[in-house]
């Protein structure tokens, strides 16, 4: 399965389950962790076919997750994540002997790292914003913030949360 055909099964599973993209995102983190731990074993076990094949697997969806930062948000964060991915994408291709383990680990701290950002972020959002929805007559959740000039305030948050990536 080529790297496109393996985007349009992500997709389409997405839609089909009905998975709130939030967590489909999160989800696919979890998975390019695991195809990175399965190339590492390939490469160990001596087995170029099952490293090539999740080697291939992790690159999809990484290339999927590349894809899933909004077009037109020139943010930092999107920024950095268009950065991040781009450089995974440059340097997966490369591994293919026990020397290049050090690239799968590299790769699996950067992914490891941004799963938890998103875990403590948006799946957090994600389920406030449910929780919200399922409890209409509730007043949505206020949030404090500290301003520049140290002055504290609050902002209510509304139910039309959208996330950079």
């Amino acid at each position: 399965m080529n790297s496109m055909q393996a985007c349009l099964v992500y997709r389409q599973s997405g839609v089909k389950a009905k998975i709130h993209p939030v967590r489909l995102i999160a989800i696919m983190y979890e998975r390019v962790l695991l195809h990175l731990q399965m190339a590492e074993e390939g490469i160990i076990e001596k087995k170029p076919q099952k490293r090539g094949e999740h080697l291939g697997k992790a690159i999809a969806i990484i290339t999927e997750l590349y894809g899933s930062v909004k077009e037109g948000d020139d943010s930092d964060a999107a920024q950095f994540l268009r950065g991040l991915y781009s450089a995974i994408l440059l340097e997966l291709p490369k591994v293919s002997k026990p020397d290049d383990i050090g690239i799968l680990h590299q790769t699996s701290r950067y992914i490891n790292k941004l799963k938890d950002l998103w875990e403590l972020t948006a799946v957090k959002e994600m389920q406030e914003e449910m929780q919200f929805s399922r409890n209409e007559t509730a007043n949505p959740p206020d949030y404090a913030f500290e301003k520049k000039d140290g002055a504290t305030g609050t902002v209510n948050v509304s139910s039309g949360v959208s996330f950079s990536i």
